[in-house]
């Protein structure tokens, strides 16, 4: 028997975009742009690879993040805290996988993948934060 706890399935979407994988990269990795669709703000964000900052909800708190992995225009991996105010370490987190392909149309194929889920209700809840932030993403690039 172990203490460990269980990891439960990945989130994962698929998405076709109308604007290039150039201009999504730069949705996902401009700080600016990113605080324009996705939290209220960033602090301190630095989306190169090992770079960290907060990732700021009003109504949900500030959020730890940290890129792990840095592939201009095709994948961007960060890992981000679970709970509010927890520094990365101190506390579960989950990684977020972000993959671009161009789609043959001018656009682009977005894949993400979000894993580490400890229950089930925390992948519940990102589940549909996903569905609100992805609108978000998709109206903000068509904007």
């Amino acid at each position: 028997m172990t203490d460990e706890p269980a990891v439960v399935d990945a989130i994962e979407k698929t998405m076709e975009l109308a604007a290039t994988p150039e201009r999504v990269w730069d949705a996902l990795t401009d700080p600016a742009e990113v605080a324009a669709w996705f939290p209220d703000r960033v602090d301190g964000l630095e989306p190169a690879a090992d770079g960290g900052g907060w990732l700021v909800w009003n109504e949900h708190g500030r959020y730890a993040i940290r890129t792990e992995a840095f592939e201009p225009r095709t994948r961007l991996v960060w890992r981000w805290a679970r709970d509010s105010e927890t520094p990365l370490g101190e506390g579960p987190t989950t990684t977020v996988e972000w993959r671009l392909e161009p789609n043959g149309r001018g656009g682009t194929t977005l894949r993400l993948r979000e894993e580490g889920f400890l229950t089930d209700h925390a992948r519940r809840q990102n589940v549909a934060g996903w569905e609100k932030e992805l609108g978000e993403l998709v109206a903000y690039l068509e904007g």
